[in-house]
């Protein structure tokens, strides 16, 4: 627990982590007919919650000339008397653009003024690169919610157990509830593997050996993005992901992952933004990054 935090409640549990915690708040936070005001690009999590629950999303739109920023302002300006949430993910996932404390503490304020769940998932958390990690919205407000993950920085993909954090004792209890149900086996053995990897003599060297191998991974990517002429990337502030633009059509990004390419990046008509494309780069096999590099360049060779 960080300096000044007030006591709050925790609850973790296993597979499918980030998919099964977040739909846990949402079922309970959330009803038909209600509004979820969301980033765009973003996760698409949130619309498939909001479909599954037959609540309306309503999506506030970040600034590429900015480098992906979002405007607390145009959230606030989002929010109607349906309103029942803001999803984030922070860094923001495509893009890797990372909220700053002000203004984190902006969107606090404004769940505060309306009394509407502000629910942020810090997936990546651990990995932010130009500073600090800024707070969590469970530390800022009472109707905060922050969610996480053993999977990224700690690469614990395996285990498939995440974590949600958030001062209501009611919300968590009933997240629970929703989990025992929803679970028909529980993953024990996982989630006692990742309590341990959370202890404080254990997590602060695990952060520092990952976020060593990802700067040089940073760096690999940093390099294959300037030497191609038809990507332009903001360069991720956390975590190794990015939302590249691309001169070309979205229709050139869904070949990137079909033979005799088949490289691992995501279309931005995932995420919304055509003519962009998600890089993503994990582990501490360079070779293995390498490949899938030259072979993307190849690709946008033939393509061009």
């Amino acid at each position: 627990m960080r300096p000044g935090w007030r006591l709050i409640r925790t609850a973790c549990w296993s597979w499918p982590a980030r998919q099964r915690r977040s739909f846990c708040s949402f079922a309970r936070l959330v009803a038909a007919g209600d509004e979820i005001v969301t980033e765009a690009p973003g996760w698409p999590q949130a619309g498939v919650m909001a479909k599954t629950i037959g609540a309306r999303l309503v999506e506030v739109a970040r600034d590429e000339a900015q480098g992906w920023a979002l405007d607390p302002g145009s959230v606030a300006r989002a929010i109607t008397p349906e309103t029942r949430m803001i999803f984030l993910s922070n860094p923001n996932n495509p893009s890797g653009r990372l909220l700053r404390a002000a203004e984190l503490r902006a969107l606090a304020a404004v769940a505060d003024r309306h009394g509407i769940w502000l629910l942020v998932d810090e997936v990546y958390a651990g990995l932010e690169w130009p500073g600090p990690r800024p707070p969590s919205t469970a530390e800022l407000t009472a109707f905060g919610i922050t969610s996480g993950s053993v999977s990224k920085a700690l690469g614990l993909q395996g285990l498939r157990t995440g974590r949600m954090i958030c001062q209501s004792p009611a919300v968590i209890r009933d997240a629970m509830i929703l989990r025992e149900n929803a679970s028909e086996i529980m993953n024990v053995l996982g989630e006692r593997i990742a309590e341990v990897a959370l202890w404080p003599d254990r997590l602060a060297a695990a952060i520092c050996r990952a976020r060593n191998a990802a700067r040089a991974t940073l760096a690999l990517i940093d390099g294959f993005v300037t030497a191609e002429p038809r990507l332009s990337l903001h360069r991720p502030e956390a975590g190794l992901i990015g939302l590249a633009r691309l001169q070309g059509i979205d229709g050139e990004t869904r070949a990137l992952l079909r033979p005799p390419w088949r490289t691992f990046v995501v279309p931005g008509s995932a995420y919304g933004p055509p003519d962009h494309i998600r890089i993503g780069a994990g582990g501490e096999l360079e070779t293995r990054l390498n490949e899938g590099s030259g072979r993307l360049s190849a690709a946008l060779a033939t393509l061009s």
